[in-house]
């Protein structure tokens, strides 16, 4: 079993709950069109960071989602819709093999 993770951080406090929104909308596309149960949530303390991650038996799992995202149109536009509230090169993707 293999968890994906993506942090990123918000440019300011102040575009949290714009950033929140984004988060609550992407989640919903991802898990409605590719049956994910992916989670996000925002860090408490700290940066205004917003984490997401699920689930997957495999790595070839992981991959066919993210081949099926890169030809995702909404999920395209809703990149590009909120692109400005996050802080330059702060996306970071992790992959954790759960033992």
């Amino acid at each position: 079993m293999y968890r994906f993770v993506r942090t990123a951080t918000v440019k300011n406090a102040a575009l949290l709950p714009q950033a929140l929104a984004f988060a609550s909308e992407v989640t919903a596309h991802i898990n409605k069109r590719y049956s994910l149960n992916m989670l996000f949530g925002a860090e408490q303390y700290g940066w205004a960071r917003i984490h997401w991650h699920f689930d997957a038996d495999s790595l070839d799992e992981m991959q066919r989602v993210n081949g099926r995202l890169m030809e995702d149109r909404e999920y395209a536009a809703l990149l590009d819709k909120y692109k400005d509230l996050w802080a330059e090169a702060s996306m970071h993707d992790t992959v954790v093999r759960l033992l």
